[in-house]
């Protein structure tokens, strides 16, 4: 019989189910027909306003930015924060818990900052507290405190300074270690030759290609990022992808463009998006910023939610593997520059 694997996540965001799915490829890559896996939004079975986290942090990282920043502070008192998380423990115990006693998990891991110090507690409380229980930390440098729970089996964290980040929340040294952040194997297999892969993706295949992406949700200036590149550069072309985000795609659609513009909503083929492409603007995901790294794209960082992604802007910039401007045109006169300096280009991709 199969062994079961369960990863914990909140569908708060594209990132974290896409790195337990990188995960998962990983698993059944290495260990083929060895392992029942199994990914859950473990929100989903818990009762009002809980089970609309994913609605309520899109509104938060949007309109409601300036609140989410507030939240975000609170990670300066470290107890406060894990015991608000765990305050919520008697209004999820019942759907969380009946969850994972009828799931019966071998193993469980966790791939989002809200399902440690809750997981491990769920866990217990499900008689499953013999299962081993391991955290996947998927922010590379920021690490808000509810990540990292002393409890836990094993702590996996994506850099050295989210270690050292790690170690300062109080978890035994013993119990971390560092191994990269998951990335789909899909970015490891794909065609190297830019020239067949735009004909494959009816691109023009002389132009310069620049790939604009907003996350899951398609958050940021997109839209006047894409404006603003198409009356800079005309030597380009444009790969704009909206996400989730369907009023965008629909506003860059109706647009009269300057230069060949590929319009796309959520996708499954960014690693052909990125090898197509010379230069990548997006926001500073740390799933994105690691992808483009493996795709040999310096990222062209615009925007970044503030919090968990604030480190990842210093990380890229003081490597040397990218650049941050917020202002739209300033994006598409550092795009232009790239363009033109290949040396600069190269010395990025090389960092």
């Amino acid at each position: 019989m199969k062994k079961r694997i369960l990863f914990l996540i909140s569908d708060t965001g594209g990132g974290h189910r896409a790195s337990a799915r990188a995960i998962d490829e990983a698993i059944q890559h290495l260990y083929p027909d060895q392992f029942d896996t199994i990914i859950e939004d473990i929100f989903e079975h818990t009762p009002w306003p809980f089970r609309t986290m994913p609605e309520a942090y899109s509104w938060l990282i949007g309109p409601g930015l300036p609140l989410w920043k507030s939240i975000w502070l609170a990670a300066r008192f470290p107890r406060m924060s894990v015991k608000f998380v765990t305050s919520t423990y008697p209004l999820l115990k019942q759907g969380m818990t009946s969850y994972l006693r009828r799931i019966q998990p071998d193993l469980i891991v966790s791939v989002h900052p809200l399902t440690n110090h809750l997981g491990v507690r769920m866990a217990k409380a499900a008689a499953l507290g013999h299962v081993p229980f391991i955290t996947v930390v998927t922010d590379m440098v920021s690490i808000h405190p509810t990540w990292i729970c002393p409890d836990v089996t094993a702590c996996i964290v994506p850099t050295d300074l989210a270690y050292d980040q790690a170690i300062a929340h109080g978890i035994s040294p013993k119990k971390v270690t560092v191994h990269g952040q998951p990335v789909s194997l899909k970015f490891t297999d794909i065609e190297s030759d830019k020239i067949k892969l735009r004909q494959k993706l009816n691109l023009d295949v002389e132009r310069d290609t620049v790939l604009i992406v907003g996350g899951g949700e398609g958050f940021g200036q997109v839209f006047e990022t894409a404006r603003s590149i198409a009356q800079t550069v005309p030597t380009a072309q444009l790969l704009v992808v909206a996400g989730r985000n369907e009023t965008l795609k629909t506003e860059l659609d109706v647009v009269t463009w300057e230069i060949p513009t590929h319009i796309y909503g959520f996708v499954d083929n960014m690693p052909e998006l990125m090898a197509a492409s010379d230069v990548l603007v997006t926001k500073a995901g740390p799933g994105t910023i690691c992808e483009a790294f493996i795709a040999g794209l310096p990222p062209l960082l615009s925007w970044y939610i503030p919090g968990q992604e604030a480190g990842n802007v210093t990380y890229v910039t003081h490597n040397n593997a990218g650049a941050f401007v917020e202002s739209p045109l300033s994006i598409a006169q550092t795009v232009q520059t790239w363009l033109s300096q290949n040396e600069t280009l190269r010395e990025l991709t090389e960092n």
